[in-house]
């Protein structure tokens, strides 16, 4: 009898001869799943534009996504000269990918660009706004002063602080970074093609830093957003890495001896956010009770372990557990329909139908929640796009329902998953003012205490009032050639340079 895993190892033996064709060529073919409307994190923070900027852009400093342990990168060393001020000494000698030469200038104007609130930055008051001023002391020295005391300012330095050639993005336009990115990285851009993909090749004059130098001359990032066809191109090998493979599909393909299997841990979570403000209009969600129900009908451990796997845990917080400050003793919302149905009765809203938004890379997981609300009752349309379009639509305040995965650039610290969802800005579907406040000022004290404190209050109010729903703790699923040398990491996304062959 012939089975699914049989035919993929049969295909696997007979295709064995062309799965070698990426390290012959010594070209990578790398798959996204989704594309982004931007390369660089200033403009966007997506995991896809995470992954091309660590590639062709450089921070300031650096966070090692093994140990999560901060060194220096384009700023060789850096000194606290008080709780609002940092003093950083810029490396010397390291050049752009059109040879500009990298100084004090680029960090000046790179900084003003993000800090400038007419510049409108997605994430621009959580990732930027804190840096109040930049100031030139010398070629190679930069003084920052912040805006309030930062408890994460060095992990925020090393995540979305890139640094753009001044004179190449003033005479091109910032816009430019969407088409024709230059950086300092180890990878250059070669050719970005919109809703194709980007070629990336090795920059030679990269210079010897924490960041690995590229291993691989180039790399081929294709846009296939159907998994049937990512699984048939690296079956027959076309193709070389997949990321993000759900762990069912990913497991039949570890009977393929041309491929390994490999998962990692991430402080990414995945939620479902509510329209309690009625931003998109007015519905049923206003109501706590419907919010409530709708989290005890979803069943986020089977949705955990049996749809997602590699090791993912329900959530019981807005937050990964492994952040500074994610308290988990909270209200709980467990997995009981009957009490579902309860509070849809009490609130009159029997019959119940809703939007439900999802990005094409989480229809599955929409797919599942809505059979689970389906069980209680409640009718779901579930509306679909990519990325660009379900982020606009959501920043819009178009959302009455939507599942969002977000990984807070890496930083282990509860300020990195709440401020942009619960800010009074264009992600907040609560407009919660005291929940606002309350993170806001957990971000800007340095006493550890008093923002545990606050922290608590935030995510209690947030789990009382049934704002989301969260579901899980995601995890990396890495699908690749047997000939690709690569051991994932705590970060959510593969570092471009750290990819080689075996």
């Amino acid at each position: 009898m012939f089975t699914l895993r049989s035919v993929i190892l049969a295909l696997g033996l007979l295709l064995a001869s062309d799965a070698l064709a990426g390290k012959r060529s010594n070209t990578l073919e790398f798959a996204f799943q989704r594309e982004t409307d931007f390369v660089d994190r200033i403009h966007t923070d997506s995991r896809e534009s995470a992954t091309l900027s660590s590639a062709i852009y450089d921070t300031l400093l650096y966070q090692d996504p093994a140990s999560g342990q901060v060194t220096g990168l384009l700023a060789r060393s850096w000194t606290w000269v008080d709780e609002r001020t940092i003093d950083l000494d810029l490396r010397e000698g390291v050049k752009f990918h059109n040879g500009d030469a990298f100084d004090a200038d680029d960090v000046v104007y790179t900084v003003s660009f993000v800090i400038d609130p007419e510049n409108k930055l997605r994430q621009q008051e959580s990732s930027f706004l804190f840096v109040k001023a930049v100031e030139k002391r010398g070629p190679h020295k930069v003084r920052l002063t912040l805006s309030r005391a930062e408890p994460v300012a060095e992990f925020q330095l090393a995540a979305r602080f890139l640094m753009w050639p001044a004179k190449y993005t003033q005479a091109q336009g910032h816009m430019i970074h969407a088409t024709k990115p230059i950086g300092t990285g180890p990878y250059r851009a070669r050719e970005v093609a919109p809703g194709r993909g980007i070629t990336l090749t090795a920059f030679e004059g990269y210079f010897d830093g924490p960041k690995p130098k590229a291993k691989i001359p180039t790399v081929n990032i294709r846009i296939i957003p159907d998994l049937q066809t990512q699984v048939a191109e690296l079956m027959a090998g076309r193709l070389d890495f997949a990321q993000d493979m759900p762990p069912d599909q990913a497991e039949n393909l570890r009977v393929n001896p041309a491929l390994r299997v490999l998962y990692g841990d991430t402080i990414r979570i995945t939620f479902v956010s509510f329209d309690a403000a009625q931003r998109a209009g007015e519905s049923a969600l206003k109501d706590d009770r419907v919010r409530r129900a709708i989290a005890h009908a979803i069943d986020r451990e089977a949705i955990a372990s049996r749809l997602i796997g590699g090791g993912s845990k329900a959530l019981l917080a807005q937050c990964h557990p492994a952040m500074n400050h994610c308290v988990q003793d909270l209200p709980r919302t467990p997995y009981d329909p009957a009490k579902a149905r309860e509070l849809l009765s009490q609130a009159g809203q029997t019959g119940l139908t809703l939007s439900f938004a999802a990005s094409v890379d989480l229809k599955t997981v929409a797919e599942a929640i809505q059979g689970n609300l389906a069980q209680v009752g409640i009718r779901t349309r579930i509306e679909t796009a990519p990325l660009p379009t379900w982020r606009r639509n959501f920043l819009d305040g178009k959302s009455q329902m939507s599942v969002l995965s977000w990984g807070g650039g890496g930083i282990y610290d509860a300020s990195a998953a709440l401020p942009v969802f619960f800010d009074m800005g264009n992600a907040d579907y609560a407009r919660d003012a005291e929940v606002a406040d309350w993170i806001k000022q957990a971000g800007s004290t340095m006493d550890q205490a008093r923002r545990a404190q606050l922290f608590r209050q935030a995510l209690g109010r947030i789990a009382e009032k049934v704002y989301t729903v969260p579901l899980y703790t995601n995890t990396a699923n890495y699908v690749m050639s047997a000939e690709v040398d690569y051991t994932p990491t705590r970060v959510d996304l593969p570092v471009l340079s750290q990819i080689g062959w075996k």
